[in-house]
């Protein structure tokens, strides 16, 4: 009978593993992201992220959509520091398609031309669209460009002139085709919602 502790062994090893799958990521985790990103130290960002990300797989909450997104911006900025191809960039990327994704909080802006790290509304094909232009600090790259289809009719005069926060379901990326640098990434984002933002979300 040997065997029989070597299989307690397995068994508890398994039921180890599948409850830390099923943890979640704390408000504590996310802001352990912060200072990598504060100091554009993407790699740090990127391997951080990957880390919550991958513990805790069965997690649907804003803030491991928040870390999803870190993971995807921190690439992202990858790239344009030459750590990462645009390749290796959307093989990462494909693997959130069809996650919960929740981008930081932005000033809701109501103008008509590029501005960096806000968000503005747009009309896309008679539907109001979300669209916000992620740039690093220098605004010499932008990182990424996100398309939000809002899953219902948007009241832009709640939103603009405030800071708010949008998310929804990753449907698809595509990369700078080109493999430049100018700008990186689009993400389109489906089901979306837009909302201000309390203290702790």
């Amino acid at each position: 009978m040997k065997f029989l502790p070597v299989l307690f062994s397995l068994i508890l090893l398994n039921t180890l593993l599948a409850s830390a799958q099923l943890q979640v990521i704390t408000h504590d985790d996310f802001e352990t992201v912060i200072p990598y990103l504060q100091r554009e130290d993407f790699k740090g960002a990127f391997e951080k992220t990957r880390e919550l990300i991958t513990t805790t797989r069965d997690d649907s909450s804003d803030v491991r959509g928040i870390v999803i997104y870190m993971n995807i911006f921190s690439a992202a900025g990858m790239v344009t520091q030459d750590l990462m191809t645009h390749d290796d960039f959307l093989t990462n990327a494909y693997t959130h398609i069809g996650q919960r994704i929740v981008m930081p909080a932005h000033p809701c802006v109501d103008s008509s031309s590029l501005v960096y790290n806000t968000l503005k509304f747009i009309t896309y094909e008679g539907k109001t669209q979300g669209l916000t232009v992620t740039a690093n600090k220098a605004r010499t790259n932008i990182l990424l460009y996100e398309y939000f289809d809002y899953s219902r009719a948007i009241n832009q005069d709640v939103y603009i002139g405030k800071n708010v926060r949008s998310g929804g379901r990753l449907r698809s990326i595509e990369v700078n085709p080109n493999k430049s640098k100018v700008w990186i990434a689009r993400l389109h984002i489906t089901n979306a919602w837009v909302r201000l933002p309390t203290a702790r979300n």
